[in-house]
């Protein structure tokens, strides 16, 4: 309520509606208790705002610009000390456009900002994150704008200083990793930033915003296998409306000047490690937009002043110091778009440390205790088998001293039928396998594969339907078609009609032994038709043709009950002959469709 009441009167001048009052209060209802946090209403006398657009994390896997929703797996207090550099962070025409206040005036108001960035925390829990950091401008320099009189017509100009040091505002986060993958490769995190106004005794030189303000964010990374972390962050800074000399054009004057509000702020990078992880590359590009438009700030929403967007490339790497828990890291980048804070070069230093949060008053037993227990558990056997815990590998259960290891600790797997095959992974548990060089390995006794009424004992093909035959060797085997590895060689071609994809019907009963081949063994998985053609003709013809012709069978052997998700085609056209093209001979050949298994039961890819 209360933020709401102290927006109410922006309403008729916000930016376009999707950054207006929907998205303030949608918002403000989701801070809770960050609510009380958010600034107070406009006043005045509040002549500067906080200059650097640039807000340091502090934690340890954290960049120079970038919040990551990562933490350590073990509680850690850290550290962090950073130095900066801005050169022209501020320029003239960021606070007019009046050529003859840009002829008589320098072109940058700040010309350069050397700044110290400290930072401190604890992380918690493998996922909480709290922390401070304080910035200060320790040295400022700069040049006070010349203003013709009649330039702002009755609203006279902000008076400012540009000199250091200026003081900003200490910045307090909770952080917190709302998701993140069994994997670690991927996060989501949610923090919320609170500003208290320890910068107000730099309200005139762009040190502080001199209210408090509240900044909560949505971080996400991911990292995908062999590539770099990429990170963004993207947050709603709720600050305190300012402004320097007219940006709302009230009285005679002209909109001259620069307001300061509320504003969307953003990050989106790429990190690699190097070298097992002592060291990290990490580009950046980072910005704010402003969302504000009253009577105090002016309009702010994409204005060029109020749109500053930076790179960042970071350097980072573990010092060989305490087991590789220091670390440092140097930067450097320029602006992308002129807005306020974006200066023309940015350079940051950073070192930092973290401990392990242990717990320093615990204390060992003597070194007798130590020996007596040591010796009690490598003797205990909880399961009583006389193998002793610390080896043996089924702790709880007793071993039985039975074949494949009498001697692990384990019992040996359960065989009901006593086939050699596990029960856990035995299809018919109460059946013997039948050994009979045909699906050993399922459990199963098989009579008859591949149900074509011809006894395995007696089929020469038990894994092809066929038909009956006197002859010993050609006994249930089929006439058209022979299984030889994963190629179903056909014996007889499909035949089409001239320039057709239609089957002639002389071809079905090839066609129904591939059916039933393909009835009779599931453990076939995917089969591929492949049309081809000979060289006669258009490329291109030949190519659509052998298409259409391997999609016709595909479609006749579904239409005869085979599963559609266990076929598909592809046409060749005259790309892979098997004979010369020179002879009838040869172009008959070629005018052919195979069969490829590409899968069988196992899984494994048998032909591409």
């Amino acid at each position: 309520m209360f933020y709401s009441a102290a927006r109410m009167s922006r309403i008729a001048l916000q930016p376009p509606s999707f950054f207006g009052k929907w998205t303030r209060s949608a918002i403000a209802a989701g801070l809770g208790l960050g609510v009380v946090f958010l600034p107070a209403p406009a006043r005045a006398q509040q002549q500067t705002f906080h200059l650097d657009r640039l807000e340091v994390p502090g934690a340890p896997d954290d960049g120079v610009a970038l919040f990551r929703p990562v933490t350590r797996p073990e509680s850690i207090f850290y550290a962090q000390l950073g130095l900066g550099l801005s050169i022209n962070p501020l320029r003239t025409r960021d606070l007019t456009n009046f050529e003859p206040a840009l002829r008589a005036s320098g072109t940058n108001v700040i010309t350069d900002q050397f700044s110290t960035y400290m930072s401190a925390g604890f992380e918690f829990f493998d996922s909480l994150t709290v922390g401070a950091t304080f910035p200060v401008a320790w040295v400022e320099a700069g040049n006070q704008p010349n203003y013709p009189n009649s330039i702002f017509g009755g609203v006279t100009s902000t008076n400012f200083s540009t000199s250091g040091p200026a003081v900003g505002d200490t910045r307090l986060d909770a952080r917190y990793v709302a998701w993140r993958s069994p994997e670690r490769d991927k996060a989501v995190g949610v923090q919320l930033s609170v500003r208290i106004p320890t910068g107000n005794g730099s309200s005139t030189n762009f040190g502080g915003d001199g209210s408090v303000s509240a900044l909560p964010m949505v971080t996400g990374e991911w990292t995908p296998r062999h590539l770099p972390t990429f990170i963004g962050n993207l947050g709603i800074d709720f600050r305190h409306d300012n402004s320097i000399n007219n940006p709302t054009g009230k009285g005679a004057g002209p909109i001259q000047g620069i307001g300061i509000g509320d504003e969307l702020r953003w990050a989106v990078g790429a990190a690699i490690p190097m070298f097992d992880g002592g060291f990290r590359l990490t580009g950046t590009i980072f910005g704010q937009i402003g969302l504000t438009s009253d009577d105090i700030t002016g309009p702010t929403f994409f204005t060029m002043q109020n749109t500053p967007i930076e790179w960042n490339v970071e350097g980072r790497v573990k010092l060989p110091i305490e087991g590789g828990r220091w670390f440092a890291s140097i930067s450097g980048g320029t602006l992308i778009l002129p807005g306020y804070g974006a200066p023309d070069l940015r350079i940051v230093a950073l070192v930092g440390t973290y401990l392990p949060i242990e717990d320093t008053g615990a204390h060992s037993p003597p070194p007798r205790d130590r020996v007596r227990e040591s010796i009690h558990e490598s003797l205990k056997d909880t399961d009583g088998d006389g193998i002793p815990d610390d080896i043996d590998a089924c702790p709880n259960e007793p071993e039985d001293h039975k074949n494949p290891d009498p001697n692990d600790g384990c019992p040996g797997p359960s065989d009901r039928d006593g086939d050699g095959i596990p029960d856990q992974f035995d299809k018919c548990p109460d059946e013997p396998e039948d050994k009979d060089g045909i699906q050993d390995q399922d459990g199963c006794p098989e009579d008859d594969a591949d149900q074509d009424g011809v006894p395995d004992t007696k089929d020469a093909c038990p894994k092809e339907p066929g038909q009956p035959d006197p002859d010993p060797k050609k006994n249930g085997c089929p006439k058209f078609i022979k299984l030889e590895g994963s190629t179903v060689r056909v014996l007889q071609q499909v035949h089409f009609q001239t320039g057709s994809a239609t089957i002639l019907p002389d071809s079905f009963p090839m066609l129904g032994e591939i059916t039933s081949l393909l009835k009779a063994n599931p453990s076939i998985k995917k089969m591929r038709i492949e049309g081809h053609t000979d060289n006669r003709g258009n490329a291109g013809y030949n190519l659509d043709l052998s298409k259409r012709r391997a999609a016709s069978v595909l479609t006749w052997l579904t239409q005869h009950g085979v599963e559609g998700g266990r076929l598909e085609s592809e046409g060749y056209g005259l790309t892979k002959p098997i004979e010369s093209n020179d002879t009838e001979e040869g172009r008959l050949a070629n005018r052919r469709v195979e069969f490829k298994i590409l899968e069988d039961d196992s899984g494994s890819s048998k032909d591409q």
